[in-house]
């Protein structure tokens, strides 16, 4: 241990209070610190675990999103102007809020669906 990392304290009764008394915010300063951490992983995992199910369920709609787009041109050609030029309304909309974790602000997503 060099000379550097000690401090330069005169060894008296006071200055042991002194710190005793830092000491002990540090212990406490990093077990919050200790537990926001382990909040923002659990919901880090819980994102994950959400992104996980939904892009395997992306995978399956997109297979039968393909197959039926593959049926439809065969039966009536190619209608992909016409479907363009008729849509008004937005079917699907994202709502956003904010939310605490561990006293972090997140963006929080929810998708709604919107029936025409």
């Amino acid at each position: 241990m060099s000379g550097k990392d000690r401090l330069a304290i005169f060894p008296s009764r006071g200055a042991q209070m002194l710190i005793k008394a830092r000491l002990a915010g540090a212990q406490k300063g990093h077990g919050l610190l200790k537990k926001k951490a382990d909040a923002l992983q659990v919901r880090f995992r819980m994102i994950l675990g959400k992104i996980i199910e939904t892009k395997t369920l992306m995978g399956e709609v997109m297979k039968e999103a393909a197959f039926s787009l593959a049926e439809a041109k065969f039966t009536t050609g190619d209608f992909n102007q016409v479907v363009l030029q008729n849509v008004t309304k937005a079917q699907i909309k994202i709502r956003s809020k904010k939310d605490n974790v561990a006293g972090n602000l997140h963006s929080k997503r929810a998708y709604v669906n919107i029936n025409i």
